[in-house]
């Protein structure tokens, strides 16, 4: 193995492990993390912003902090169309941090990492890839936490923009909810319910999915084939497509039946 190769290896358990750390020994803090208090030292905008895109982060790195606890907080600090705009450009930052975080500690150690939480395990199995409107639905229901997903994203290599516009696609409306609502949403919105539904609704997606894949598409194909089988067909048998120099003698070489033009070449020779 190659020096640089040991290097890496080094420096990606490093990283591993001091985030690891840092989750565990802050476990309590992190988890019940007060942005209000973080922000109360100061009177700026401006400040606060740069505060609470920090805490984004941060929650991108660790994983323990509670996604609805910081957009709650936020709608209570700034005005609301501030607030909604700050956490989505948070949401931003996050999913991005985290996918480049599984990105640089590659996929054998993000699987085994994953592979340590039910959650993860989950993600695995379904082996999600890096179908955009998997990804936008997934993101839409609050079924799988957010860096989780965005850690297997980032270590199965998908396409970086198209990740991170459809995950801010399908996160918004609840980043939007809870900036604007506060837990009073949990009141009106049966969240088990509606995860309940769409847990119904995979079977559905997955049998369109086989039918639109082994029947649908081999008929469309078949006929196309069958089209273009007949076309050529018919430009076979078709005598107008036959060599028009073999039927029309005003084609042929009128060099040899013409003197005029031998005796004008001898000319130019001499």
């Amino acid at each position: 193995m190659k020096k640089k190769e040991i290097f890496s290896i080094l420096l990606r358990t490093a990283v591993a492990l001091t985030l690891f750390l840092i989750a565990i020994f802050n476990y309590d803090t992190l988890s019940q993390l007060d942005v209000r208090q973080l922000v109360s030292f100061t009177d700026h905008t401006s400040v606060m912003i740069a505060v609470i895109l920090a805490v984004y982060l941060v929650k991108a790195l660790v994983f323990v902090v509670p996604a609805s606890l910081v957009y709650v907080a936020v709608g209570a600090i700034l005005p609301p169309v501030t607030a909604v705009a700050v956490n989505l450009v948070g949401i931003f930052i996050e999913v991005s941090a985290t996918y480049w975080l599984g990105r640089f500690l590659g996929k054998e150690a993000v699987y085994r990492l994953l592979s340590k939480r039910a959650a993860g395990r989950k993600i695995i199995e379904k082996d999600l890839g890096s179908n955009n409107k998997v990804l936008l639905a997934i993101r839409a229901i609050p079924a799988f936490p957010i860096d989780l997903l965005s850690l297997f994203y980032g270590a199965s290599g998908c396409r970086y923009l198209p990740y991170a516009l459809f995950s801010l696609l399908g996160i918004s409306w609840r980043v939007i909810l809870f900036t604007l609502i506060g837990d009073a949403v949990f009141a009106w919105i049966p969240m088990d319910k509606i995860i309940f539904i769409v847990i119904l609704c995979i079977p559905v997606g997955v049998a369109w999915f086989l039918i639109k894949k082994f029947v649908l598409e081999p008929k469309k194909k078949k006929k196309a084939d069958a089209g273009m089988q007949e076309k050529q067909n018919t430009e076979n048998n078709d005598p107008d497509n036959e060599d028009a120099e073999n039927t029309d003698p005003e084609n042929e070489n009128t060099e040899n039946i013409n003197p005029e033009n031998e005796a004008a070449e001898e000319q130019n020779d001499c």
